[in-house]
């Protein structure tokens, strides 16, 4: 599995790693999700991104089973939702975090949607003092476009370095190529990207056939040179989710795969680059994101904070 370096931290991560979202929703699927998840980590992807929004909870449980014997061998990473955007609702959400994963430290926090502006300070401020006290190692971003970035690196205490930001990245979504993608990879930054794949989608993407003449000219899948587009990228890592075994391997297999430069150019010309470089952003509205949280918590059963 291709290596990709976590900025000037010394550590890598794999190009490809697994997805969580959708995960701990049903329980007859519990069992293939973690079977899932621990293919993956013999396979090579053993960067697991998940969040405590997922199922309200329901992913984490999922992911700390799928990791009970093997925690040393994974980079754990988890998103606090922005409804716990203050200093005390934030540590208090990392502290569920890890009681659910089963782990006493966390590979990585992410911010899962940027807050309200005037929490957000307080919000990285809780991070950074979890990363001090041992309990989290770093503390990133998730769907922070050009605007927000330049906004966290403001107000984000000094000791935090921010090496990550998710967001959506795929063939048809390459807007954050146009500056969100160049931001992070000139600060030595990892982009990751979740929906890689347009949750299984392809067939109906604009630029499916030239997708898939690639593919077959590699004997490879269209899923497979998707992926290996993204993370032909400097800095960028996909993290695809995928339940059976079939496509847990494929998954893992695309980590490998390396375009030439002429197969590149003709997916950017049948995927052309739309869009500005704003991604679309929830409303920074506490109220707002502590609404959506009760949803999911009253649609999954998960216990309230």
């Amino acid at each position: 599995m291709r290596r990709v370096a976590l900025g000037t931290t010394g550590e890598s991560l794999p190009a490809i790693g697994q997805g969580t979202w959708g995960m701990g929703v049903a329980r007859e699927r519990r069992a293939a999700e973690i079977e899932a998840l621990r293919l993956g980590i013999a396979s090579g992807m053993t960067l697991i991104d998940t969040a405590e929004y997922y199922a309200a909870g329901g992913a984490e449980d999922v992911v700390g089973e799928a990791v009970r014997d093997c925690r040393d061998q994974v980079f754990l990473l988890t998103k606090v939702w922005p409804a716990h955007a203050t200093y005390a609702e934030a540590t208090a959400a990392v502290r569920r975090c890890l009681r659910r994963l089963r782990t006493d430290r966390l590979d990585a926090v992410l911010v899962h949607w940027p807050p309200r502006p005037g929490l957000l300070p307080e919000m990285l401020r809780a991070l950074a003092d979890l990363q001090d006290a041992g309990a989290v190692r770093h503390v990133g971003l998730s769907n922070f476009d050009l605007r927000w970035l330049r906004r966290a690196e403001r107000v984000a205490p000094a000791r935090l370095r921010l090496p990550l930001d998710e967001v959506p990245y795929s063939l048809p979504r390459r807007g954050v190529e146009e500056a969100v993608l160049p931001r992070l990879q000139s600060a030595g930054r990892v982009l990751l990207a979740y929906s890689p794949l347009g949750h299984g989608r392809l067939a109906g993407w604009r630029g499916h056939a030239d997708l898939a003449a690639v593919a077959a000219a590699r004997g490879a899948t269209p899923a497979q040179v998707a992926l290996a587009f993204l993370v032909a990228h400097a800095g960028v890592v996909a993290i695809p989710k995928a339940v059976t075994p079939a496509h847990v391997r494929a998954n893992a297999a695309a980590g490998d795969l390396r375009l030439t430069d002429l197969e590149m150019a003709r997916l950017q010309a049948a995927f052309p680059r739309r869009g500005g470089p704003h991604l679309p952003i929830l409303p920074p509205s506490t109220a707002f994101f502590r609404l959506v949280l009760a949803a999911e918590r009253l649609l999954h059963g998960g216990a309230a904070p």
